[in-house]
């Protein structure tokens, strides 16, 4: 297989600002028992290119509805629950098992947009970060989505005792209540949050 078409599962392929989304989410995965399968992270146009002509040539359902993935935005990634049956470790592909539902649950958590929630074309193994900057290494008023800025805000207020309304907006005030917390971890007022703002933030 070329190599520009190989499958990626390396987490440092991601935008920080995602690697540290994902880190968090794999660990509190972990904590709850379940062992996660990274099936893909960055693709290529190239691959995505390659598996949406598959998915056209051969019987069987379609790999992929598009040519567009966040994917190769390098701000999404698949992942399922794996354990043990009759002694082997196996993927689960089943939206409604358990611990599936519970890595939905906890991905949703760190912001990321389930695609098991879509309405047409679902992909349960899918999680994205749409919308954002391919190379962006901050979240701010001009690089944000909905999801980010509503776990954000939600940070922001256990973390600075305020009530900022968690609307998924990134207005004034979610800018102000970011400076504040950088204010309070010895940093720049410049209203962003870097990956290693975002990991404080967050943990």
């Amino acid at each position: 297989m070329a190599k520009n078409i190989e499958q990626c599962r390396d987490i440092k392929k991601l935008n920080p600002l995602c690697q540290v989304l994902l880190n968090l989410a794999i660990d509190e995965i972990e904590k709850n028992g379940i062992t996660p399968l990274i099936v893909e992270t960055y693709r290529s146009q190239e691959r995505q290119n390659y598996l949406y002509a598959q998915g056209r040539t051969r019987e069987g359902s379609k790999i992929t509805w598009t040519l567009n993935s966040i994917h190769t935005k390098k701000n999404a990634v698949d992942l399922i629950p794996q354990r043990k049956i009759d002694g082997e470790m196996t993927a689960i592909w089943n939206t409604k098992d358990k611990q599936t539902q519970k890595i939905i649950e906890i991905m949703s958590k760190y912001g990321f947009e389930a695609g098991a929630n879509w309405s047409t074309n679902v992909d349960s193994p899918h999680f994205q970060i749409a919308n954002v900057g391919i190379n962006g290494t901050t979240f701010d008023a001009k690089n944000n989505n909905i999801f980010i800025t509503k776990i954000i805000q939600k940070a922001l207020n256990e973390k600075l005792d305020i009530h900022l309304v968690t609307d998924g907006k990134w207005g004034s005030l979610t800018t102000a209540a970011v400076n504040d917390f950088r204010k309070k971890n010895g940093w720049l007022k410049n209203g962003k949050l870097g990956a290693e703002a975002l990991r404080r933030l967050l943990v």
